[in-house]
């Protein structure tokens, strides 16, 4: 049949079903379409996948083939456009994992996190509040009374009640807010129901009501109290105490100083140098940075590349470049000029998002991660922070950086490890890792397909394996001065 015109074999194949017909075709225009294909595929097994689909539409189609059809041109034709469908579908899957990983990747803090960001903040954040705001959170989250049990102590009905304890919580958020702490008002009323209070002493119960009754056993300092007339003695012992400490602190600065001079080097514990990192992100007006993440998802590698820049009190600019296929690049970018705030995704997919943590948060997955990272621990965000205290955190032996030496700290939870190197000098992050095991890999995807619209999602469940991330983070300057033109797009 080699010498069988194309349309023949075609008309032979559309009538009769004939099989070497089909074959003839095959092996005479396999190499054409196999060829399109690889241009386009990450791999030749995908190539492969292209090709076949292209025969298949062939076989199904033939019928309606006109004589007028050049078959290597339709071949050809129909060859681009479903690799260019396929590589549309791949990427959009290959996008939702990585989405889906890298939102794995910062969960929803742990109550005790939340609540360690929340205490320091939260009684001044209360004194804010009106008498009858302040009432209505004490009885409903302090005590964990009931809505009817709130109005009764307020004078109030039930849903007047519940009014009166949703207003003053969105105070609360608001006023937690204004210091960089952005917690939704459900994790808010969680946290302080669970965390306020705590129990006391046992037997100190009995030692107050003793004590109160009985003024004369009590110690002096609360007889002072109770007597109200040593509130300023006390304001100016604190203060001096606070000029003595910080003295002290003067004379180990001095001695640490001196100590490093001669060789030696200050010993830290894991709280006090969490602490350093934090303050020292508070104290930075600028930072900038170039870095490489790459993330190992279930077999396949994505590489991002990225630029960060950032400036109080809320400018920055994030850029991405990810190559997908040989001739595919996802690009991106992230930015404020300070009068609003940006997305790129692609060449032409721009976005307004409603504020800072949002444009941020939207380009997280599709940077690498990038646009989380730092800047989420430099303008203090809730989300995707890496400096949540040092809770949980355990210490490993120190190694290096680049030529950067780092402290370094990994931190387990739900079927993921993360892993954190701090300059020992600057006391910055240079790198981040992710470990996430195979278990919750699977489960995070199987969840991302259920969500997902397109029909790449209801492909069949994958195997999946450990996936690890690691992002990386070089050429660091810090407070540098910078324009609000550095930031635009």
């Amino acid at each position: 049949m080699n010498d069988t015109s194309d349309h023949d074999l075609v008309e032979q194949f559309a009538r009769d079903h004939s099989e070497p017909a089909f074959a003839t075709l095959v092996d005479r225009y396999v190499p054409l379409v196999h060829s399109v294909a690889l241009r386009h595929a990450q791999d030749p097994q995908q190539a492969q996948d292209i090709t076949q689909v292209v025969f298949i539409l062939l076989a199904r189609k033939a019928g309606s083939l006109g004589r007028g059809a050049v078959l290597p041109g339709w071949l050809y034709e129909t060859a681009r456009l479903t690799a260019a469908n396929w590589r549309r579908h791949e990427t959009r899957r290959l996008r939702r994992e990585q989405d889906a990983y890298m939102e794995s990747a910062v969960e929803e803090a742990a109550p005790e996190a939340v609540w360690s960001e929340l205490a320091p903040l939260l009684d001044d954040a209360m004194s804010h509040l009106s008498t009858t705001d302040r009432d209505a959170i004490v009885l409903r989250y302090f005590q964990n009374k009931t809505l009817p049990e709130v109005g009764s102590a307020l004078g109030l009905g039930e849903s007047a009640a519940h009014k009166r304890v949703s207003r003053a919580l969105e105070k609360l958020r608001k006023l937690f807010l204004k210091r960089g702490v952005t917690l939704a008002v459900g994790v808010i009323a969680t946290a302080i129901s669970t965390q306020s209070v705590q129990a006391a002493p046992a037997g100190f119960a009995t030692v107050i009501t003793s004590g109160s009754l009985q003024t004369a056993s009590v110690g002096a300092a609360v007889a002072a109290l109770v007597k109200g007339n040593t509130y300023m003695k006390i304001w100016m012992k604190l203060k001096l105490a606070a000029l003595v400490g910080g003295s002290v602190a003067l004379v180990c600065v001095v001695a640490s100083v001196a100590i490093s001079q001669t060789g030696g080097r200050e010993v830290l514990t894991t709280e006090e140098i969490f602490a350093r990192v934090e303050a020292k992100y508070a104290a930075l007006t600028s930072y900038s940075a170039e870095g490489r993440s790459v993330a190992v998802l279930n077999g396949t590698t994505l590489t991002h590349t990225f630029s960060v820049k950032l400036a109080r009190p809320n400018l920055y600019r994030i850029e991405w470049q990810q190559p997908i296929f040989a001739t595919v690049t996802n690009t991106g970018v992230v930015w404020s000029m300070g009068e609003g705030d940006f997305v790129v995704l692609g060449e032409s997919d721009v976005r307004k998002e409603a504020n800072l943590e949002a444009a941020l948060s939207t380009a997280t997955g599709v940077s690498g991660g990038a646009s989380e990272t730092i800047p989420a621990s430099f303008f203090h965000l809730n989300r995707g922070r890496q400096l949540n205290g040092a809770a949980g955190q355990k210490r490993q032996p120190d190694e290096q950086v680049g030529a950067v030496e780092c402290y370094v700290f990994d931190k387990e939870a739900k079927g993921r490890t993360r892993t954190i190197w701090i300059g020992k000098e600057d006391l910055l992050i240079h790198q981040v890792r992710t470990l996430t095991s195979a278990v919750a890999m699977k489960a995070i995807v199987d969840r991302a397909r259920k969500e997902a619209s397109d029909v790449s999602s209801k492909l069949p469940k994958t195997t999946m394996t450990d996936s690890v991330s690691t992002e990386t983070h070089a050429n660091i300057l810090v407070n540098q001065p910078m324009a609000p033109s550095d930031f635009a797009r």
